[in-house]
């Protein structure tokens, strides 16, 4: 495709995030150029587990989780015309005792805030009866939660920005980031009123000649390909497990389990975006085939059948920069989102563009996520204890 010259806004990076805001920007009216280094979701986002859920630890994550779910769970298919491959899987929590009043605490919130989300005790029925309770105190049921396929979202939102009139470009990395200007790798460049880096871990480097370091490191995320007994029988529900075992599960595919780390220590690790190895390490697979033991006993007839790893930009506070680049006029920033990227994508396509286009946040005031931030020391605190949460 040959690429524009001139554009209202360029937005750099084809993930979930910056198809969201593509979309949403093209829906406003504006004249969108959306620039992707390889393929359409190619990068991380191509490579999430893609969890829809809705327990955060911060009234503005929830209320932006809850819109992600509904757009996922309906907005698609009736609005769009697309399926995201959203499945209604039902999320569990499961916390040991030192985290009970932390999951009371978020529970109450996000019912607070109208995320349909309850308490659940160990000796509750609502719980699979194939899940151990060993060490557990509490559970949190979000039975409207699910999964979706990350490629499919992305595609849709980019299709649907396509049809509004946005020009996608794969293939087309990007050299430099100024002001009014954004040059291409490969030559060329495209002017505009504004330009938006969501880049994921690839935006610091980008954003870094502006005088604005985003203090971004790159983590990986292995995930293991669980092929379950043929006797396990219907696929649980997701599991995200914060007592010792600091796991997670998803059923995949019938007769499939993706598993994969909620331990922070994962994010201790810094790598080349660039460099992410393929596969996952045996130690992992076998911290996760042990923490599957503990957890869900009659999988342990089980085998691994393959593991890949993605990545998570992570920031000093696990939360994400989302807002104007100080000093740099009309260059915005929203990258940064620790692996909730894909379910704060719709709040964060519809909240930015509402900022770049009038001047002022709108439904979601995302002042919170200020990109300035870091350099004053105001971090964002979680109240919950495990960063992973938000």
């Amino acid at each position: 495709m040959t690429v524009p010259r001139r554009a209202d806004v360029v937005v750099v990076g084809g993930g979930i995030t910056g198809a969201s805001l593509a979309y949403h920007l093209s829906g406003r009216g504006k004249d969108v150029v959306l620039l992707e280094r390889s393929v359409v979701a190619g990068g991380p986002t191509g490579r999430s587990t893609a969890i829809i859920r809705q327990h955060y630890s911060q009234p503005l994550l929830v209320r932006m989780a809850v819109h992600g779910l509904r757009l996922y769970r309906d907005f698609f298919a009736r609005e769009l015309g697309a399926s995201c491959g959203f499945v209604r899987a039902g999320v569990l929590w499961a916390v040991s005792d030192e985290n009970r009043a932390g999951l009371e605490r978020n529970v109450a919130l996000a019912q607070d805030v109208g995320a349909q989300i309850e308490l659940v005790e160990p000796t509750s029925t609502a719980v699979d009866t194939r899940i151990s309770r060993d060490g557990v105190a509490a559970f949190a049921l979000e039975p409207t939660a699910g999964h979706c396929d990350p490629y499919l979202a992305t595609a849709g939102f980019v299709s649907a920005a396509r049809q509004l009139g946005a020009a996608v470009v794969e293939r087309a990395a990007v050299a430099s980031v100024q002001p009014g200007h954004v040059a291409l790798a490969g030559g060329g460049a495209i002017d505009a009123d504004a330009v938006v880096v969501a880049a994921g871990p690839w935006s610091p480097a980008l954003l870094a000649p502006l005088g604005y370091e985003l203090p971004i490191r790159t983590a990986r995320a292995e995930v293991g390909r669980f092929r379950l007994p043929s006797s396990f029988g219907a696929p649980p529900r997701v599991l995200a497990d914060f007592s010792e075992q600091r796991f997670y599960f998803k059923p995949a595919e019938p007769g499939f389990l993706e598993v994969g780390t909620l331990d922070p220590a994962h994010a201790e690790r810094p790598l080349d975006p660039d460099h992410i190895p393929e596969g996952a390490d045996a130690a992992t697979l076998r911290h996760f085939e042990r923490a599957l033991a503990v957890r869900l006993p009659s999988a342990a007839a089980g085998h691994w059948r393959g593991a890949w790893s993605g990545a998570y930009d992570v920031t000093p506070d696990w939360q994400p920069a989302i807002g104007a680049v100080p000093g740099a006029d009309g260059v915005f920033v929203a990258a940064g989102f620790s692996g909730h990227g894909l379910k704060l994508a719709p709040a964060v396509g519809s909240a930015l563009a509402e900022r770049v286009c009038d001047g002022a946040w709108g439904g979601f005031d995302l002042s919170l996520f200020d990109p300035a931030r870091f350099e004053r020391g105001d971090l964002i605190s979680s109240p919950y204890g495990y960063s992973v949460v938000g």
